[in-house]
């Protein structure tokens, strides 16, 4: 498969450091507020092409972490919300994070990491930048001199001051520099360290953890565009200065996600949360919409996009119902349609082999959708069509599992064959009134003319 380096800046082969394995590392969340859609849009494209690498038989090794220990989180605290302390705050929107990702359906990783509970791992790397004279202690904390590295830009192409800027760090040698450690404040969470009391700088604790559980050169790290800088700069820079080797081989980055083509922003009052999401739509349908744009592609939201994604979603999850049910009722037609399938599938995977190309995915999906609509296929094509479908939800995780037993099928089918009954002796009003008794529970009927089709919803 082919997938885009930000590090090249080109489309290469992806080739993993040991066959058959892959070693992933994303950057989770900092937990000071319940995650929002911009959030999902990341984390389910990297579990989805963590599916995607699993279905190509690849074992994945993928870790995520999350940050509990920031200065948003201290000032969280402090905000006057009842937060007994500052652990409470990523305790609290920590547990949010995980509701909602089991909730869209994103596979755990390996292992999640937090910033807290590898504090020693953290302090060995700044204590070894020091040593090696990569890094310098100022009045308020230590620094990654930016200058002893000659590759520092090499990522993003940027070398332009850091966030933390020199007028809140007068300090720093160079606006390039940025903080490793912060040195103790009265009113703050700290740590001992040979170097002093503090606590860590925001980036020195995902080159730390991916060094803990990856090694020091893995396959793939990944997170949304917004950390190519200086975050992942970052991290390639005191990773490599402090390991002497490469860092990752891949950088993967998902773009933006705009709401109504504005940037999401609480100053105005914009930010969407997942569980506003979820409260609205199936997980299945919310994962249909974020995946729909390619992952290198900005994507607008608006709640009518979502209504329009859901008519297209309905299309494939109409055809995934009719296959199982067919099965299940054993209704088979004439048609033998197997290699449609298999091409369908086919073209799928290639699209997806060519740096996840989810657009020209979907137009194979719908293709197979609408063989399985024109009906009339075979016992051996319906079961080529589930297990193309079963597939495509491995990958994608879009579909919704059957929501129905096999009682309310049975009895389904009797109110179809009463309704049926009613049509042909031209009693319309009481098979209009079978067809909206199912309808009120659930059950809508499509006709063609193999006859009526039981459509659960």
């Amino acid at each position: 498969m082919k997938i885009y380096n930000t590090l090249t800046k080109n489309v290469e082969d992806f080739k993993p450091i040991r066959e058959g394995q892959v070693g992933m590392y994303v950057c989770g969340p900092t937990t000071y507020d319940h995650s929002h859609i911009g959030h999902a849009r990341t984390y389910i494209f990297f579990d989805f092409f963590r599916r995607y690498l699993e279905a190509r038989s690849l074992q994945v090794k993928l870790i995520v972490n999350l940050t509990d220990v920031d200065d948003k989180i201290i000032k969280k605290s402090k905000s006057g919300v009842d937060f007994a302390s500052w652990q409470m705050v990523p305790d609290r929107y920590g547990r949010s994070y995980f509701d909602s990702m089991t909730a869209l359906r994103v596979k755990a990783p390996f292992t999640y990491t937090s910033v807290s509970a590898h504090m020693q791992e953290i302090i060995e790397m700044v204590q070894e930048l020091i040593e090696k004279g990569n890094a310098y202690e100022a009045k308020d904390g230590i620094y990654f001199d930016t200058n002893s590295f000659r590759d520092y830009g090499k990522l993003s192409g940027r070398v332009d001051e850091q966030a933390e800027s020199q007028k809140d760090h007068e300090h720093k040698r160079s606006e390039k520099d940025f903080a490793l450690w912060k040195f103790r404040k009265s009113d703050e969470p700290f740590w001992g360290a040979p170097f002093g009391e503090g606590r860590p700088g925001w980036h020195i604790e995902c080159s730390a953890m991916a060094r803990k559980y990856l090694g020091k050169t893995f396959d793939i790290h990944g997170g949304g565009m917004d950390l190519i800088f200086p975050h992942h700069e970052n991290e390639v820079t005191q990773s490599e200065a402090a390991n002497d080797a490469p860092f990752a081989n891949y950088w993967v980055h998902s773009a933006f996600l705009t709401i109504d083509k504005n940037k999401m922003s609480k100053s105005i009052g914009n930010i969407v949360p997942i569980k506003d999401m979820l409260s609205k739509y199936p997980a299945e349908l919310i994962r249909y919409y974020l995946l729909s744009s390619h992952y290198r592609t900005a994507l607008d939201f608006t709640w009518e996009k979502m209504d329009k994604a859901r008519e297209q979603w309905s299309k494939v999850v109409r055809a995934w119902y009719d296959v199982i049910q067919k099965l299940e009722n054993q209704t088979f037609g004439r048609e033998d349609a197997v290699h449609l399938f298999e091409e369908t599938e086919k073209e799928m995977l290639e699209a997806l082999d060519n740096d996840l190309q989810t657009p020209k995915a979907y137009v194979a999906i719908h293709k197979a959708a609408g063989y399985i609509a024109r009906g009339g296929l075979d016992k051996s094509s319906l079961e080529a069509a589930k297990k193309y479908f079963q597939k495509i939800d491995d990958i994608f995780a879009i579909l919704p599992k059957p929501n129905w037993t096999e009682r309310e099928q049975v009895l389904a089918q009797m109110l179809v064959e009463l309704r049926t009954y009613f049509r042909r002796n031209n009693e319309f009003k009481i098979s209009d009134e079978v067809r909206e008794h199912l309808r009120k529970s659930n059950v809508e009927l499509d006709d063609d003319k193999d006859g009526s089709k039981i459509r659960f919803v």
